[in-house]
């Protein structure tokens, strides 16, 4: 009985070390951000000091969404987002964290247009 004191005793103090599996630090959850990902038609892009802010014409997207300066290929990012803001623009894919709403990627969307109808019934008569 004396001897497991003693082992308690030095395990506290640091004296004695233990397996690595036996204490752990992480007793928490790690927290992983939350990505959001959602396609939409640029609104507003807004330069501030360090950063770029951005707004987009969407339910899902409120509020801004923030582009680093350090975002990689920050130049050719922000084209597809100046280009996207014109009235014929094409929306954006863009995938950013949910808690604060800092970019991720953005991507030109895939989405076709619709048909003309109306060209197209005019090349069917012949107009």
């Amino acid at each position: 009985m004396r001897s497991f004191y003693l082992t308690f005793f030095f395990c506290l103090s640091g004296l004695v070390a233990l397996p690595a599996t036996a204490l752990t630090t992480n007793l928490y959850e790690k927290d992983t951000p939350q990505i959001e990902s959602f396609t939409a038609k640029v609104r507003v892009v807004r330069d501030i000091s360090d950063d770029v802010e951005v707004f987009f014409e969407s339910d899902q997207a409120k509020g801004a969404y923030t582009l680093p300066r350090s975002f990689p290929d920050y130049a050719a990012q922000l084209k597809i987002l100046e280009e996207s803001k014109k009235a014929k623009g094409p929306a954006v894919t863009i995938t950013a964290e949910k808690e604060s709403k800092v970019i991720k990627s953005i991507q030109k969307s895939q989405q076709q247009k619709a048909p003309d109808l109306l060209k197209q019934f005019d090349q069917m008569f012949g107009k």
